[in-house]
C-alpha cells in the first residue's frame, strides 16, 4: 500500500482558524518505492505566507483534520519537504492576502523539486519544467470556468454549454503541448483523463446554487431531481445516453486514476445517479445497500476500497444514522469496512464516523450545559439556562464565526427554510459564535440582523476551548448539531440547512 500525504484546504467550504497549516495522514507501506519531493518558494510580501495552503487534490481524508506546522520560512523564502510519495499527485497551492487569492495547480512527481514565486499577487512556478507546472494556471486564465456556468432551467441547454467549455479546454491543451513541445506521457495522459472526468462531473452535477462573485455550486442531489422536475409533466423523454454519451462502468476501472480528484469525485456520483437504477429514497438504508451492491459487483482492489469509503462518508455527511435502527445498521457497515480494509487510508475517518454515531441520544454533560455565553445585550448565561426557557422543542446549534464566509453564506441563504421549520416543526435555532474578538462578533451580528434571531445569538466565552467546544470537538465551521425534544443528540454533525430536502427529512423523523 502506498504512503502519501493528505493535505486539505478547508477555507472554501468550511473554515478553520489556524495559519500555515497542512493536513496529512500516514498509512502503512508495502513494497512500493517511496520518494520525497521538495517545494521552495519566494515572495515579495511575507504576508503571502501567513495564509498559505497546500492541498493534495489526488487523495484526501473525508473528515479528519490533524493540523501541523511544517513550513520553514527563512527570510523571504518558504521551504516544505513533502513526505514520501510513490506516484504523481495533483497539488494545489494557494495564498490568501487582503481578500486576494493567488494559486497554482500542478502535477507533483516523486523526486521533484518545485520552485515558485509570488510576485504582485500572482503565484508562478519557475524552473526547467515550468511549462508543465503552470499548465493549470494558464488553462484557468485562457478558458471558461465551469463554476461560472449556471444551470438556468433547461438541462440540454446546460449540457451544450458544458460541452462547449470542455471542448475549449481540450483545444487549449492540445495547442499548449504543441507550443511548448511537451512530450511527457505521464503529463499528457494525466491531463487528458482529468479534463474528461471533470467534464462528466459537470454534466452529472449541475451548478444551481449561487455563492458570491457569480460563482455557482453544484446541486446538493445532482442531476436526478432536475430531470424529474423538467420531464415529469412533459411528453418528452430524457435520454441519459444522449446526455452523458457512451459512458459505462468499465470506463472507471483504471486504478491509477485514483490519484485524480476528478475521478474520485465523479465515480460515486455516477454510481448513485446512473449505474444504480432503483427508486429507493435517497440516503435510505435500501439505497445504501443498492449502491453497495453495484460497487461490490463491479469493482475490486483499491477502487472498491475507495468508493466504499466514499459511500460511507457521503451517507454520514447527509445525516444517515439519525434513528436507532439506522444507527445500528450504519455502525455495522462501518465496522465491516474496517475488517475488510484494516490498513485503509480512511481508517481514522471511520473512527470519527463511529464516534459521531455513538453520540446518538446522548444528553449534554453538565460541564457543557454550564459553558458561559454572552448575549448581544452583554448579559452572561449558560446553554442550560437557554434550554430551560422552553421545553419539548427540537433545537439546532449553529456554530459559526464572523471570519467564516461559508457560515455567513449559510445563514443568509437558509433563512426562509429555517423560518418555515420554526413554525411548522417548532425548531429553535441557537447561533453560537466561536469568535475570539467579541467586538467582531457584535459587528457581524449587526450586519446579519435581517437573517438572525436576535434572542438566540450568543458569544461562546473561550470559544473552541470552552467545555461546550471541547465536548462537540468544534474543529471546523459551519457546524450543526441537532437535538431532539428531550435535549438528546440526534446528529453530532448534521448536514447544512441549505440542503433543505435532506435536512427536513431528518427533522421530520424526530419523534
Amino acid at each position: 500500500m502506498r504512503k502519501q500525504i493528505f493535505i486539505i484546504i478547508v477555507i472554501v467550504f468550511s473554515c478553520n482558524n489556524n495559519k500555515t497549516n497542512t493536513d496529512y495522514i500516514k498509512v502503512k507501506t508495502g513494497d512500493v518505492k517511496l520518494e520525497k519531493a521538495l517545494i521552495i518558494g519566494k515572495t515579495d510580501d511575507l504576508r503571502d505566507f501567513e495564509y498559505f495552503n497546500i492541498t493534495n487534490n489526488s487523495s484526501f481524508s473525508f473528515k479528519l483534520k490533524n493540523y501541523i506546522n511544517e513550513f520553514k520560512v527563512i527570510g523571504d523564502s518558504l521551504v516544505l519537504e513533502i513526505d514520501s510519495i510513490a506516484e504523481p499527485q495533483l497539488i494545489l497551492m494557494s495564498s490568501y492576502t487582503d481578500n486576494l487569492r493567488s494559486f497554482a495547480k500542478f502535477i507533483l512527481k516523486p523526486k521533484d523539486t518545485i520552485i515558485f514565486e509570488i510576485k504582485n499577487k500572482r503565484l508562478l512556478l519557475i524552473g526547467e519544467k515550468a511549462n508543465e507546472y503552470n499548465f493549470y494556471s494558464n488553462l484557468k486564465d485562457s478558458t471558461p470556468n465551469y463554476m461560472l456556468n449556471a444551470y438556468k432551467g433547461n438541462i440540454m441547454e446546460y449540457k451544450s454549454r458544458v460541452d462547449s467549455i470542455y471542448n475549449k479546454k481540450v483545444d487549449f491543451f492540445n495547442r499548449y503541448i504543441r507550443r511548448h513541445y511537451i512530450t511527457s506521457k505521464t503529463f499528457i495522459n494525466f491531463i487528458e483523463s482529468d479534463l474528461k472526468y471533470w467534464h462528466v462531473f459537470e454534466l452529472t452535477n449541475p451548478r444551481t446554487q449561487k455563492r458570491r462573485d457569480s460563482i455557482y455550486l453544484v446541486a446538493p442531489d445532482g442531476l436526478t431531481p432536475i430531470i424529474h422536475k423538467e420531464y415529469s409533466n412533459s411528453e418528452r423523454l430524457f435520454n441519459i445516453k444522449n446526455y452523458l454519451g457512451d459512458i459505462t462502468i468499465d470506463d472507471f476501472k483504471d486504478e491509477s486514476h485514483l490519484n485524480m480528484l476528478s475521478f474520485k469525485s465523479v465515480l460515486p456520483t455516477l454510481i448513485r445517479n446512473h449505474f444504480e437504477t432503483s427508486d429507493h429514497p435517497k440516503y435510505s438504508k435500501e439505497k445504501f445497500l443498492a449502491e453497495k451492491a453495484v460497487i461490490e459487483h463491479n469493482f475490486d482492489g483499491k477502487i472498491k476500497e475507495d468508493v466504499m469509503a466514499s459511500l460511507i462518508a457521503t451517507y454520514h455527511d447527509k445525516g444517515f444514522g439519525n434513528s436507532k435502527e439506522s444507527v445500528s445498521f450504519f455502525k455495522n457497515e462501518i465496522r465491516e469496512y474496517g475488517k475488510q480494509y484494516p490498513a485503509s487510508q480512511y481508517t481514522k475517518d471511520m473512527e470519527v464516523f463511529l464516534e459521531d454515531l455513538n453520540s446518538f441520544e446522548l444528553k449534554l454533560p453538565e460541564s457543557a450545559l454550564n459553558t458561559k455565553l454572552l448575549d448581544k445585550f452583554g448579559d452572561t448565561l449558560t446553554l442550560g439556562e437557554i434550554f430551560k426557557r422552553s421545553s419539548k422543542r427540537i433545537r439546532v446549534l449553529d456554530f459559526w464565526a464572523s471570519w467564516c464566509p461559508p457560515c455567513i453564506s449559510e445563514i443568509k441563504k437558509a433563512k426562509s427554510f429555517k423560518d418555515k421549520l420554526s413554525i411548522e416543526k417548532d425548531v429553535e435555532w441557537i447561533y453560537l459564535s466561536i469568535d475570539k474578538d467579541k467586538e467582531k462578533w457584535l459587528k457581524k451580528s449587526k450586519e446579519l440582523e435581517p437573517f438572525l434571531n436576535i434572542k438566540n445569538q450568543y458569544f461562546v466565552i473561550d470559544g473552541t476551548n470552552s467545555q461546550l467546544g471541547k465536548f462537540f470537538k468544534v474543529n471546523w465551521i459551519p457546524r450543526y448539531i441537532i437535538l431532539n425534544k428531550e435535549n438528546e443528540i440526534v446528529l453530532n454533525n448534521a448536514p447544512r440547512p441549505s440542503d433543505t430536502q435532506v435536512f427536513k427529512q431528518i427533522i421530520d423523523n424526530i419523534k
